[in-house]
């Protein structure tokens, strides 16, 4: 059955010039807005309603998602109104963010790739208003990610597992893995292309040389690659792969 039509968080109208507020109690509502993480093709239809809707865009860098605006077309009203909003992000920039929303601006925020708040900065903001502003709407606008897309195809992954994300390159890294020797389920690890002959080796240490691996490259784009085995035969074979970009990393342990 579609039941596009009948969505019940669709975006709302956007307010007219002179911030005539958006909804019946005066707050914006703020939108996690998944984009894609290589392929332009896997944007979705709400996604671009969105983006064109909202009265502000928050994103990890305004440069790439004026690209992505710019390729389906300029929104309603011409130029959208974006404000760039990272890891390094002065807290000034969240308390902004939040301003604008109880004034009743509807904002989307995205990452450069994906969906804010895995991984992300996004996350510091949305539990910011988790936990002190309640009274706005979080509402999430699903697509891409590539936790989903790698787990889909590994065939480790049936019912739960533990993401880990990025893992520490120095302090706590050991600490971390030594953990992971303690779960008795798949792990999801992201990690950098340049960095993956290290962590490797350190799930052989730490794990075991029989451990399972699979390694999805660049999911999406033009050189994706998705391959796996033992930890050692996959370290053993690595110099026959491009390395780089990034990699979702999903880990087994066979104890």
């Amino acid at each position: 059955m579609n039941n596009i039509a009948n969505h019940s968080h669709r975006p709302q109208t956007p307010p007219q010039a002179g911030g005539e507020l958006v909804s019946g109690d005066g707050l914006g509502t703020l939108y996690i807005v998944a984009t894609p993480i290589g392929n332009l093709g896997d944007i979705t239809l709400r996604a671009l309603e969105t983006l064109k809707s909202v009265d502000l865009i928050a994103c990890e860098d305004t440069r790439n998602t004026g690209v992505l605006l710019k390729h389906f077309g300029p929104p309603a009203g011409g130029k959208k109104p974006m404000v760039s909003y990272f890891q390094h992000s002065k807290l000034s920039k969240i308390e902004f963010i939040i301003e604008e929303l109880l004034r009743g601006k509807d904002i989307a925020l995205v990452t450069d790739a994906g969906t804010p708040g895995i991984s992300d900065p996004g996350q510091a903001l949305i539990g910011r208003i988790k936990k002190e502003e309640e009274r706005i709407k979080v509402i999430p606008v699903p697509g891409v990610s590539a936790l989903t897309a790698a787990a889909s195809v590994s065939g480790m992954i049936e019912k739960e597992f533990y993401f880990a994300g990025f893992l520490p390159k120095k302090k706590g890294r050991q600490t971390k893995f030594k953990a992971f020797s303690n779960l008795d389920c798949p792990i999801v690890i992201y990690e950098s292309a340049l960095r993956l002959e290290r962590t490797l080796g350190d799930i052989r240490t730490y794990l075991g040389e029989n451990t399972e691996v699979f390694i999805a490259r660049e999911i999406t784009k033009m050189f994706e690659e998705y391959w796996g085995g033992s930890v050692s035969e996959v370290l053993a074979d690595l110099k026959s792969h491009t390395l780089k970009g990034e990699v979702a990393l999903i880990v087994r342990s066979k104890k």
